[in-house]
């Protein structure tokens, strides 16, 4: 599975109304599996540490059906947040993921998302693009096999994956047995992540950056994942495109909030 996630840096610094699913969510999904194997009920939480101020990310699969095409798919639903439970998350997304293809552009047909006290809103299938193309000046990761069961991996010029022996690892969630890996360009550490089987959803147990002091670690995880999000309506308008532009247009800025209007508001604490 590739590439995806909520800017979370913007997301816990305030987030711009429209949220593309930018660069730092990629090493959430660079290490995971190429097929989403996950069962129903299956749920983690990630601490995130050493950007402008913690955050958590939630993960949960929270069902299953057939996508249009008619692929095998669940909805997986992903909550950014300040505080590990994530009572009041900073924004939700529900996405309807192909388990052959993964979260990506290709493998993403529906997605609902929300910041904040908005409303829930099904995004157009015209806008999908947007939330899963790469930012400005990024050039697209290409997908590529699980790498093989050897000690040291070419991953491009002057770059190798190193692939350690599976140990016990302490983490937040408790100790698991994860198997290490770690990137480097010549002698210079890109990343280190370690794949744990124990781990639900992603299998990722942790995973740092030590040049940027950057890490993201299992926190809590479990087999009794709910829907927490609200759908709305199939007749409510959902997020589309502006005309002539790349930009979404949310229906809270076409129709803003005043006064009269507090009660359309969704009620979450």
């Amino acid at each position: 599975m590739r590439a995806l996630w909520c800017a979370l840096a913007v997301v816990l610094m305030g987030a711009a109304p429209a949220p593309r699913m930018g660069r730092e969510g990629r090493m959430l999904f660079e290490a995971a599996p190429e097929r989403l194997a996950a069962q129903v009920g299956e749920w983690v939480t990630y601490q995130l540490d050493g950007g402008p101020q913690q955050g958590f990310v939630r993960l949960a699969i929270v069902g299953e059906e057939k996508d249009a095409k008619g692929r095998d798919a669940v909805w997986l639903e992903m909550e950014f947040g300040k505080h590990w439970e994530l009572k009041s998350p900073l924004a939700q997304f529900r996405m309807l993921v192909t388990r052959d293809v993964g979260v990506s552009q290709e493998g993403v047909s529906r997605l609902f998302v929300t910041q904040g006290y908005e409303k829930v809103q099904e995004v157009d299938a015209t806008a999908l693009p947007f939330f899963f193309k790469p930012g400005e000046g990024e050039a697209p990761a290409p997908r590529g096999p699980a790498p093989a069961a050897v000690d040291s991996l070419p991953a491009g010029a002057d770059t190798t994956v190193l692939r350690g022996k599976p140990s016990r690892l302490m983490t937040l969630a408790g100790t698991v047995t994860a198997e290490p890996m770690e990137v480097r360009y010549r002698q210079l550490v890109l990343k280190r992540y370690w794949l744990s089987r124990e781990v639900p959803v992603l299998h990722l147990a942790k995973i740092e950056f030590p040049s940027i002091k950057y890490a993201l670690e299992v926190r809590d995880y479990g087999v009794d994942a709910k829907p927490r999000m609200v759908l709305p309506a199939p007749t409510d308008k959902k997020i589309t495109l502006e005309p002539g532009t790349a930009t979404p247009v949310l229906p809270s800025q076409l129709f803003p909030a005043t006064p009269d209007s507090a009660q359309d508001k969704d009620p979450r604490p």
